[in-house]
């Protein structure tokens, strides 16, 4: 830990700012970085901790870092704002301490911060980029961190266990643990018992951090630990531990028993034998129902080896194809697939092939549309029922679909099953369901190490996190399922996850990809070219390149026509497409586009989808329809957890009546989600609309006092439209209504009074 926070300091020494995020940091060595141990001569050292019992306090971790410089004189009002104005007036407080000399800003347990001081902190981290102020921020774990993207180092820290630190028994308890398959009191006690340990001697390492203690035994807080212990062993100190835990068989549960039993029965075989394998099969069938795949997938093997009948033998290869199959090893899968088609002529053992085979193709190879890659049965006919615009007659499909899911094995159902399940509940706005579908199955899939299934389901938990506000998660889950569906051979579903991680991060602030690497990515299926042409799109959209986004979304928008998707939630795209084309003062294509949201959304379950749909028949109406549009949408907005679309809706009212209220309302949304480029985009409008300049034009709104000098500078109502993303029947009217404040009657009028201003 120390070098690279050595590194920060130098770096703000030297005038610059920076921020480091360290996953791992307890908060003693935290607390530690100031102090005798670590000095940090010349800074000015602010500290601040999260704390779980006031993780739902507002501002109480902000109060902490802002409080000694307060107590100097500096005002600061917590009751003052949002997160982003209170942010903002943090930036302001160390920047002016900063002048002195530099900062120190150390946040200990900043997973424990209350959501609104976790916000507020990434507002000031980002605003003092450029002025020597240090942040360390301490999180348990990077990938979960609550700031979002900030352009900080991260440092996972890894904590290796010292031999010469820890007592002889303990380092050998510690093997005796690294060697268990489950850490289990009843395993690791009864290898320990015959090495002549005992359960005390792992004290010491879970005193010092090392290990810590479950319900039912022990296991390492940082598996690369485990790794070192056991690999820094020697072969011989290795093999007699294994050989312990073999002695204490008795010892371990009865499932786990009768599995070894019947691999030494098998390996005393000299030939085939009937017995041992039937015996091996059941210890395999055991074995997959309780997920340990890599167990169930070896002992189908050797039952295969072991069985002197071919129809047998055909069985337990089906079985080994299908672990195969859920571990992804697609060559085991086909070895074992070609291997017991020969063997026998049963149907049932061939259906059992042709079912697995189906499986292991349904998320490889490209299908010309959505629907078609849903297997039959009630999730496929919910999903077919969403995507035409019958969300409520899949709603009733969907409810029990959803209940079955929480109580069922993933290890039974197809690769898209439960990510159809999910999806659809997430399409009909029940988004707890989709949670529980998702958390449930992926924590199984991964404990069983079915990656097989993984990819699809994290992408629905992406799209979900996204929706929901949690960016950071999301962009992790989309990024995991691509490198996952690579590894496996996904590559459709490759596309769809590098296309969402593009939407994710290119709203937080990350460069956009070009695209036609993500267009060759989707194997020239239209079905699949979706995803990446709406991440394109949007990160066009946010990065303020409007025709760009315009072609990108409007691809989009005639393509999801094309496949015959009218549920408006599969790809949101209606909202940012109408502010693309009024920015480029496309009026009629914006109308059209709105009108064809609303429609779609009368026939949608999404109360986002409905919301979106009033703000853009607001963005394309005439001023005096547009309010009570925006009115409506922010009463929809509030009964979501959609902040992102909400934050848009806020900003679009506020331009029409230039309420900095609003604009601050959407900066604090902004702000917490880590929508960096629409914040900086909201800050523009604060700052530009905070100063009229001069008495004679107070009396104009906001909004009014744009309007104006983009038509006293020559503009036209179309360009003053598409410069304002409004349209240009609302740049009339305000023009009206500035005649009227200023006693003019024309734009001649208007251009000498600004110019003598």
């Amino acid at each position: 830990m120390r070098q690279p926070v050595q590194s920060l300091l130098e770096h703000a020494r030297n005038g610059r700012g920076g921020a480091l995020l360290l996953g791992g940091a307890t908060s003693a060595e935290l607390a530690a970085v100031g102090g005798p141990g670590f000095p940090v001569d010349g800074f000015r050292v602010l500290r601040a901790a999260g704390f779980q019992a006031e993780a739902a306090l507002a501002f109480a971790g902000l109060a902490d870092l802002v409080r000694p410089l307060a107590e100097g004189g500096s005002e600061f009002d917590l009751a003052a704002g949002g997160p982003h104005l209170l942010g903002t007036a943090v930036a302001d407080l160390v920047t002016r301490t900063a002048s002195g000399g530099p900062v120190l800003a150390v946040v200990a347990d900043a997973h424990w911060l209350d959501p609104e001081s976790a916000a507020a902190i990434a507002v000031a981290v980002r605003a003092t980029a450029r002025v020597p102020v240090a942040w360390v921020l301490g999180v348990d774990d990077v990938r979960r961190s609550p700031f979002g993207t900030l352009g900080a180092v991260t440092v996972p820290l890894r904590r290796v266990a010292a031999a010469e630190a820890l007592p002889a028994a303990t380092n050998k308890a510690l093997l005796v643990l690294a060697a268990s398959a489950t850490g289990h009191v009843d395993e690791v006690g009864g290898a320990l018992d015959r090495l002549g340990l005992h359960v005390g001697d792992l004290a010491p390492a879970v005193a010092d951090g090392v290990v810590e203690a479950t319900g039912s035994g022990w296991r390492f807080r940082d598996h690369g630990v485990a790794t070192a212990v056991y690999g820094r062993a020697t072969p011989a100190e290795r093999r007699a531990t294994h050989a312990a835990f073999v002695e204490a068989i008795a010892e371990l549960r009865s499932a786990e028993n009768g599995e070894i039993l019947a691999r030494h029965l098998a390996g005393a075989a000299a030939a085939t034998d009937a017995h041992a394998a039937e015996a091996l099969g059941r210890a395999a069938d055991g074995a997959r129902m309780r997920g340990a795949l890599e167990a169930a997938r070896a002992a189908y093997g050797r039952a295969a080896n072991l069985s002197p009948d071919s129809s047998a033998r055909a069985r337990w290869l089906a079985g080994a194809a299908d672990s195969s199959r859920l571990l992804g090893d697609l060559g085991g899968v086909g070895r074992a697939i070609r291997e017991a088609r020969i063997l026998t002529d049963e149907p049932s053992v061939h259906q059992r092939l042709d079912r697995i085979a189906a499986r292991t193709s349904a998320v490889r190879t490209v299908q010309p549309d959505i629907k078609s890659l849903l297997e039959p049965g009630t999730p496929g006919t919910a999903i077919g029922l969403i995507l035409t615009g019958r969300a409520a007659e899949a709603e009733a499909m969907l409810g029990p679909a959803v209940a079955a899911a929480l109580l069922a094995d993933p290890l039974d159902l197809g690769p898209l099953t439960l990510p159809a399940i999910a999806a659809g509940a997430m399409w009909t706005g029940d988004g707890g369901g989709a949670a529980a579908v998702l958390d449930r199955s992926i924590a199984l899939l991964r404990a069983y190490g079915a990656t097989e299934h993984l990819p699809s389901l994290l992408i629905v938990r992406a799209e979900a996190g996204f929706r929901l506000g949690h960016w950071p998660t999301a962009r992790d889950d989309a990024e995991e399922a691509a490198a996952l569906a690579s590894q496996l051979g996904q590559q459709p579903v490759r596309a769809v996850a590098r296309g969402l991680a593009l939407r994710v991060s290119s709203l937080m602030g990350a460069p956009t990809e070009p695209a036609s690497a993500l267009e060759a990515e989707s194997l020239g299926a239209e079905a699949y070219a979706m995803w990446s042409r709406h991440a394109v799109g949007t990160a066009h959209l946010a990065e303020g390149r409007w025709r760009e986004a315009a072609t990108a979304l409007g691809g989009v928008a005639d393509g999801l026509e094309r496949l015959g998707v009218r549920e408006p939630s599969v790809l949101p795209v209606a909202g940012d497409l109408v502010e693309a084309a009024l920015r480029i003062g496309e009026l009629a294509r914006a109308r059209r586009t709105a009108q064809r949201a609303q429609e779609l959304a009368a026939g949608s379950s999404s109360t986002v989808a409905r919301a979106v749909a009033e703000r853009c028949l607001g963005q394309v109406g005439e001023a005096r329809s547009a309010k009570p549009c925006f009115e409506a949408a922010l009463r929809l907005h509030a009964e979501t957890g959609d902040r992102y679309e909400e934050a848009r809706t806020l900003l679009v009212y506020a331009r029409l009546d230039g309420d900095r209220t609003r604009l601050e309302a959407a900066a604090d949304r902004f702000a917490a989600l880590g929508a960096w480029p629409w914040l900086a985009r909201v800050e523009a409008e604060l700052s530009g609309g905070a100063k009229p300049v001069d008495d004679t034009l107070a009396a104009l709104t906001a909004q009014e006092l744009r309007v104006a000098r983009l038509a006293a500078g020559g503009a036209t109502n179309d360009e003053a439209a598409a410069a304002l993303g409004i349209s240009p029947r609302t740049v009339e009217q305000h023009l009206g209504v500035v005649y009227a404040k200023l006693h003019i009657r024309r734009r001649a009028e208007l251009a000498r009074l600004l110019k003598d201003l």
